[in-house]
């Protein structure tokens, strides 16, 4: 299986990695080779991640993926697709995504 990322996610790595930099330029390289690699992992084995319990309809079949330490409070979210999975966001888990899922998704 193959995955595709929305625009949206190439920000979210941006500001993630941007982020971390301000402490540790190695730590944010890591942070986007981790990303890269549970995309991979994900595209592999879609079904992984648990469905995202949400209260709009739209999002039933949306999952989510807590990335490996040192890295495991940023959560991906993505769909099992045709072609294989797409990755719709790469957020923070301080993020308020479960009260406000409209503004996120």
């Amino acid at each position: 299986m193959k995955w595709q990322a929305s625009p949206e996610v190439d920000d979210d790595l941006i500001e993630g990695r941007d982020y971390i930099r301000g402490d540790n330029d190695v730590a944010a390289r890591a942070f986007l080779n981790s990303a890269f690699e549970t995309f991979d992992m994900l595209g592999d084995f879609p079904e992984m991640g648990p469905r995202a319990i949400l209260r709009l309809k739209k999002l039933n079949d949306l999952r989510f993926f807590v990335m490996p330490p040192p890295f495991n409070r940023w959560i991906i979210f993505y769909r099992v697709t045709d072609y294989g999975v797409g990755i719709v966001r790469v957020l923070h888990g301080s993020m308020n995504w479960r009260q406000e899922p409209k503004r996120f998704f």
